[in-house]
């Protein structure tokens, strides 16, 4: 057990920069759009002309379409590429869509 505490105190005492908690976002949206390929939902990375080396990884989930930018130097794995169009949601409509998402029962 002793050891187990001394492991906690150390990730507690670890620092945290600004780019390791985008390094870690960026990991965690590509965990969650490999998730969504698995149980069947439409993912992939579009190109956005604006940001070409910010791709997007796009998710439709029930409650709509969800994407982030990433920087292509982070990305990990190959990616199908998503050929629907940016439904022009914006950073407030994704993050309802999530939360509907969340929101939903497990099963449902």
């Amino acid at each position: 057990m002793t050891g187990q505490i001394k492991e906690t105190d150390e990730i507690i005492n670890q620092s945290s920069t600004l780019n390791d908690a985008y390094f870690d976002r960026n990991q965690a949206v590509m965990a969650l759009a490999k998730l969504a390929l698995q149980q069947g939902y439409k993912a992939g990375l579009r190109s956005d002309p604006n940001e070409p080396d910010w791709p997007v990884l796009m998710i439709d989930l029930p409650e709509g379409q969800v994407g982030w930018h990433l920087p292509k130097n982070e990305l990990i794995g190959t990616w199908p590429d998503y050929d629907q169009a940016w439904d022009g949601h914006n950073l407030e409509e994704k993050r309802q869509r999530m939360a509907q998402f969340l929101a939903d029962d497990l099963g449902n």
